[in-house]
C-alpha cells in the first residue's frame, strides 16, 4: 500500500467498491455508512467486497473485518494500519 494514501482517498476507493457490488449510489454513502444498511447486502457480496479491498490496496484483511467494522471510516481506518 502507497504510503501516500490518506482516509480521504481510501474511503472514496471504498465507496467505488461498495457501489459497484451492491448498487448503491456513492452519493448515498459516508464515511458514517454502515455496510449492512446499505441493502441488499448479503455475507457473500461483503467477502466480494474485502477481495477487492485486499487486491486494491495491497492488503489483506481478516475475514471478520466487514462485520466486525461497521462503517466505511472503520474500514479505511483498518486498510490505513
Amino acid at each position: 500500500m502507497s504510503e501516500s494514501l490518506h482516509y480521504d482517498e481510501v474511503v472514496e476507493a471504498l465507496k467505488q467498491t461498495v457501489s459497484a457490488i451492491l448498487k448503491v449510489p456513492t452519493q448515498r454513502m459516508t464515511h458514517d455508512s454502515r455496510l449492512t444498511e446499505l441493502g441488499h447486502v448479503e455475507s457473500i457480496k461483503l467477502l466480494r467486497i474485502a477481495g477487492k479491498v485486499e487486491r486494491r490496496f495491497g492488503i489483506e484483511l481478516d475475514n471478520e473485518a466487514l462485520f466486525r467494522k461497521g462503517t466505511l471510516g472503520d474500514l479505511a481506518g483498518e486498510i490505513l494500519m
